[in-house]
């Protein structure tokens, strides 16, 4: 299991704490020039929908709950990229469990791809190379190589990106990730991630064919709506990626203990 004890019910905070003004102004701006006016508009419409529905969601369906690994957690419903239409519902509520209880012990945490900073007050660093915020570092996780270890680093449906939507692309990128994080682990510390399958084919053939080392894979799968199951290999393996919402009807949970 991630965690030691089995828990309930966890429930957590869903403000939002980094939208100010400046930064939606600015990543607006910044979609504008990348993906044009009608791209603008929509996700300007799809984020405003957002607000209304997260209402609903959270008033008629915060007690909703799905289980993983023998723990009880609430789906995630948040307007910040409408969770409860993707991965984020069930990855959220996930390592933020984690990453609360590394918290609470003092210990050293880094997350790659700035997630959870908008929906939780954070304190652990963040490594991002493209999302430019106030404390945010802005390098490639190829090229990070920070002077101090940590306890664990956690990523949220980043790490399929590596490579491979980037440009040039490099499909094989993702491994040397893996392996570049697992270099900057304490003794003893652990690498958690949360990865979409069906989008990278470069990772989705290597988890197969075991050219990634890490301990007893867990796996999610999207029912309907909101809705997400724990999964084996076998009932992933030919899910494909919804590029419409965009999400992955399916996800790893990869935990990887470094043995320094």
């Amino acid at each position: 299991m991630l965690g030691r004890k089995k828990r309930t019910d966890y429930k957590f905070s869903f403000t939002p704490v980094r939208l100010t003004t400046g930064n939606i102004i600015s990543k607006a701006r910044k979609a504008y020039e990348r993906e044009g006016l009608v791209y603008l508009l929509r996700t300007g419409f799809e984020m405003s929908l957002g607000y209304f529905l997260v209402h609903y969601y959270k008033t008629f369906r915060s007690n909703d709950t799905f289980e993983f690994q023998g723990a009880t957690y609430n789906y995630f419903f948040h307007a910040y990229c409408t969770t409860w239409r993707n991965e984020r519902t069930v990855a959220v509520p996930i390592i933020w469990n984690l990453v609360s209880r590394f918290e609470e012990q003092n210990k050293k945490i880094l997350e790659v791809g700035n997630v959870l900073s908008y929906y939780f007050k954070v304190s652990h660093d963040i490594l991002d190379k493209y999302e430019i915020m106030d404390g945010v570092i802005n390098e490639d996780v190829i090229d990070f190589k920070p002077a101090k270890q940590y306890d664990l680093i956690v990523s949220i449906v980043t790490l399929e990106h590596v490579g491979w939507s980037e440009s040039p692309k490099d499909p094989a990128k993702v491994i040397r990730a893996f392996e570049s994080l697992k270099s900057l682990l304490s003794p003893g510390g652990q690498l958690v991630v949360v990865m979409g399958l069906g989008l990278n084919d470069q990772f989705d053939t290597s988890l197969r064919g075991k050219k990634i080392e890490f301990t007893d894979p867990r796996f999610m799968k999207h029912l309907k709506g909101y809705e997400w199951q724990e999964a084996t290999l076998e009932d992933v393996k030919d899910v494909k990626y919804d590029k419409t919402v965009p999400t992955a009807n399916a996800i790893v949970i990869i935990r990887v203990i470094s043995d320094n």
